[in-house]
C-alpha cells in the first residue's frame, strides 16, 4: 500500500493512484476516515474462529427452532429470522466480511427476501381470490388451514424475509460509505479523487489553464476569464 510523502514545500502529499481501499487524502472537515477510526478491518483470532465454528451450528438450529415453533409457542418468524441472520454476522466477524460475502452468494440473500415476500403475498391473496379478506386462513384450500396457513406465513414468509433483509443490510453497510456521498464502490473513490484532480490539472480545449487570469480592457485582470497561465517566472 502506498504511503504519504512530503512535497517540495514541506506539505504532506498522499501517494495514491486512486481506487477504493487505497490511501485517501486528508478530509477537509478534519474528520477521520473509516480506516483511521477502526484500524485494521479484520484480524484472525485463534480463539474466536474455533469458538464460532462450534457455536454457529447450535445458534442456527436454535433460530430454526424459534421459527418453526412460533405459531404455537413463544417465538416466531421475525425472531427466528433475526437469529439466523445473527449467525451469518458472527461468521463474518470471525472469518472476514468479504470472505463471508463470497461464500454466501448475493443471489441467496436476494432469494430469501424476495421469495419470502412472494410466499407471504401468495398466502394472503388466496383468500382474497376466494372472496374473503387478506390472510383469512380458514378459506385456504388445505387441511387445517388456520394452523398450516399461519405456519407457512411464519416460516416461509416472515422468517425468510427478515433473514434476507438483515443479511443484505449488513453486507451493504459493511461495504461502507464514500466521502463523495452514497455507498462506496470501486469507482466512487476514483471519481472523488482522480476525477476532480485531473479536471483541475488538465488544460481546457484551447490549451489554457482553467484557473489562469486574463487582462481586461482597463489594464486589470479578470480572475474568472480564461487567459494565459502565469508561472513563477512570468507569463507562459
Amino acid at each position: 500500500m502506498s504511503g504519504t510523502d512530503a512535497g517540495p514545500d514541506g506539505d504532506a502529499e498522499t501517494d495514491s493512484d486512486g481506487g477504493f481501499g487505497r490511501d485517501r487524502p486528508p478530509r477537509e472537515d478534519g474528520r477521520l476516515d473509516s480506516d483511521s477510526r477502526q484500524g485494521t478491518p479484520y484480524t484472525e483470532s485463534q480463539v474466536i474462529m474455533p469458538t464460532v465454528k462450534i457455536v454457529a451450528p447450535f445458534a442456527f438450529t436454535y433460530g430454526l427452532f424459534v421459527t418453526f415453533h412460533g405459531a404455537g409457542s413463544p417465538g416466531g418468524g421475525f425472531q427466528g429470522g433475526a437469529i439466523v441472520a445473527a449467525v451469518v454476522f458472527m461468521i463474518a466477524f470471525a472469518f472476514g466480511i468479504e470472505a463471508t460475502r463470497q461464500w454466501l452468494a448475493n443471489t441467496v440473500v436476494v432469494a430469501l427476501a424476495v421469495g419470502g415476500a412472494l410466499v407471504f403475498a401468495g398466502i394472503g391473496l388466496v383468500p382474497v381470490a376466494l372472496g374473503g379478506a387478506f390472510l383469512q386462513y380458514e378459506l385456504l384450500p388445505i387441511p387445517d388451514p388456520v394452523k398450516y396457513g399461519m405456519e407457512g406465513v411464519e416460516i416461509l414468509g416472515i422468517g425468510t424475509i427478515v433473514a434476507g433483509v438483515l443479511m443484505g443490510l449488513f453486507f451493504v453497510l459493511a461495504k461502507g460509505f464514500s466521502d463523495a456521498g452514497g455507498f462506496a464502490d470501486a469507482d466512487a473513490f476514483d471519481d472523488e479523487v482522480g476525477g476532480d484532480a485531473a479536471a483541475e490539472a488538465s488544460p481546457d480545449a484551447e490549451g489554457e489553464s482553467p484557473g489562469s487570469t486574463a487582462p481586461t480592457d482597463d489594464g486589470g485582470s479578470d480572475p474568472g476569464a480564461p487567459g494565459s497561465a502565469v508561472t513563477d517566472g512570468g507569463e507562459r
